[in-house]
């Protein structure tokens, strides 16, 4: 049931082009990151390379994306060969990672909520402090657990999302709507808060926040004043950031 991404790389690329993307959650991730000038940066579950980008062009001097799908690092590597900025793109599952070198910061996007069980989450944020050095931060963007929305809440969004299930390692899955009556879906999977922030605490991943979505100032002020508001109340995903322990 896990989802193909090479059957659908350039469709996940272009679902990343609705509004709430660049105006919550790139907003969001751009805030956490801050400035990363001399610093080296890990992306896990990179997908096209989106998000790893991004860490560059926040100062990172040293970028690698790992990506389990064949057709998403293709993807990546062609958009860097069009406008190089020294990327290195590997194609590995992130559980099975074992680079030679640690970085100052672990980036995830919505890698926590392709785990199955307590285990895989275990395996994932394990990999995560290996390749983190002592005091390096983990920060990322995921599946809200605590999702409260029903299954259109989030149409006006281009998506929708099924209500979180209530059982552990259950399947939920995202519809994202694209131009020309495309739809993709991809399969998420429920743990809970507390679930991950006890594969958090075993990994030796410490000080744990969780942020809700905010919206950036600019679409504020693009957007109708009540437009926003479904997002962040029922707050479809969720960002979190920590600290490696030292």
């Amino acid at each position: 049931m896990t989802t193909d991404y090479d059957g659908i790389a350039d469709e996940y690329r272009r679902a990343k082009l609705q509004p709430w993307r660049q105006h919550i959650e790139m907003f969001m991730l751009s805030e956490l990151v801050g400035d990363l000038s001399g610093q080296s940066a890990l992306d896990l579950a990179c997908g096209e390379g989106f998000h790893t980008r991004m860490l560059r062009y926040r100062g990172a001097k040293k970028v690698v994306g790992v990506d389990i799908s064949s057709a998403m690092i293709s993807l990546a590597q062609q958009q860097e060969m069009k406008r190089p900025l020294g990327l290195d793109f590997i194609r590995c599952d992130v559980r099975d990672l074992q680079l030679s070198q640690q970085f100052d910061l672990v980036f995830a996007s919505y890698l926590l909520n392709y785990a199955q069980s307590a285990q895989d989450l275990q395996q994932m944020c394990q990999t995560v402090a290996r390749h983190l050095r002592p005091g390096g931060r983990f920060i990322g963007i995921n599946s809200n657990p605590d999702y409260s929305g029903e299954l259109l809440s989030m149409r006006p969004y281009g998506f929708t999302r099924d209500p979180a299930p209530c059982e552990e390692g259950m399947p939920l899955r995202y519809h994202f709507f694209l131009p020309g009556d495309q739809m993709i879906t991809v399969t998420n999977y429920h743990l809970s808060r507390a679930t991950h922030e006890q594969a958090f605490n075993q990994a030796g991943l410490e000080d744990l926040q969780w942020l809700n979505p905010q919206v950036s100032p600019a679409a504020q002020a693009d957007y109708l004043s009540d437009y926003w508001n479904a997002f962040i109340q029922y707050k479809p995903v969720v960002c979190f950031q920590c600290l490696r322990a030292v």
